[in-house]
């Protein structure tokens, strides 16, 4: 009897390791996704990289990113050059969807630009073309090897948003990976701040020298400092009409509407401006800058009026844009104190 109890309780111990065998193995065994499911995101820092991209508002351009320049993690992480990466994406043999962060996993949302990308929304979720949220969008150019990162011409300066998007292997899971991490910004380039001080006496004058922000003008006039010189509609020196384009105008420092109807009241080109920052006459109620262009110096020269406090601290706003093509323009907003 104690024979047969020993024989059955071996036997149920054989039993017990054959089963947990089986469940380690199943256990160890690695995941297979489904077509619905999102496979996880395994993390590897080596496999993303990362692009800070900013647009100028009222200057929208396409921004595109070469794959190329980028091989160097296709070949480590993939196994694959560039082209067998896009050959990839025809014969389905690689995958390129968003990924979801704040999951750590793969977004397979479908594509809502053309065929090869996405709309994104102002906190950089997927959204359609039509969502009134949308702010940029990103596609590959298959042929040219490229992203395409555009934004919507609607979007506003301080807006900060970041997407992810990946190539992968297709397999049983997307381990095999390259990541790029899209931080936009929308800027507005075109406004200088500045702080001066004109000296004492009546009519004394402070220079602003455009050279300092030749950056400036290249990216909002695509033109250099001579060029925008050359281009005014008025020779600051000699005060005679020139026939181009470029012209002056006063702003509102208060709303940033520019005043486009006022003809110039000081030397041409330029202003009298009152201490509400608006366009007047010299002798006029409030009269208490000027403020002229002259070419030969470089500057645009802000002067005080006679009788002003010392001490008395004004902001007023200038700028210059091109009438011909109105998307070219850039403004100063000056703070001057009154030495």
């Amino acid at each position: 009897m104690k024979y047969h109890l020993i024989y059955a309780l071996i036997s149920c111990f054989m039993l017990t390791f054959a089963a947990c065998d089986d469940n380690i193995e199943d256990a160890t065994s690695k995941h297979v996704y489904g077509e619905d499911e999102s496979p996880y995101l395994k993390v590897n820092t080596n496999a993303v990289v990362t692009n800070n991209m900013e647009f100028a508002v009222g200057h929208f351009e396409p921004q595109t990113i070469q794959l190329s320049d980028y091989a160097d993690k296709f070949e480590k992480n993939m196994n694959m050059t560039v082209d067998q990466v896009i050959n990839g994406l025809k014969d389905g043999s690689v995958v390129f969807y968003n990924i979801n962060t704040a999951r750590n996993n793969w977004n397979k949302a479908e594509m809502t630009k053309g065929t090869t990308g996405w709309y994104y929304n102002s906190a950089g979720g997927v959204c359609s073309i039509d969502d009134p949220t949308r702010t940029v969008s990103m596609e590959i150019d298959t042929q040219a090897k490229t992203f395409i990162v555009d934004v919507n011409e609607k979007a506003t300066v301080g807006t900060v948003l970041t997407f992810n998007a990946g190539f992968a292997v297709n397999g049983p899971d997307y381990d095999k990976y390259v990541r790029f991490t899209f931080n936009v910004s929308i800027t507005d380039p075109s406004i200088i701040l500045t702080s001066i001080s004109i000296p004492t006496g009546d009519y004394a004058s402070y220079g602003i020298d455009f050279n300092k922000y030749a950056a400036t003008i290249q990216t909002c006039m695509g033109m250099s400092v001579a060029d925008f010189l050359a281009n005014l509609d008025y020779n600051g020196d000699s005060g005679e009409a020139t026939g181009k384009n470029i012209r002056m105008h006063v702003i509102n420092p208060s709303t940033g509407v520019w005043d486009e109807t006022s003809t110039y009241t000081a030397e041409s080109p330029g202003y009298w401006i009152n201490n509400l920052g608006a366009v007047c006459n010299w002798g006029a109620t409030g009269y208490s800058f000027y403020a002229n262009t002259k070419n030969k110096d470089h500057a645009l020269y802000v002067g005080r009026a006679p009788g002003l406090t010392a001490g008395s601290k004004y902001t007023i706003s200038v700028g210059y844009k091109d009438s011909k093509n109105t998307n070219n323009f850039f403004r100063f907003i000056i703070t001057a104190t009154l030495e």
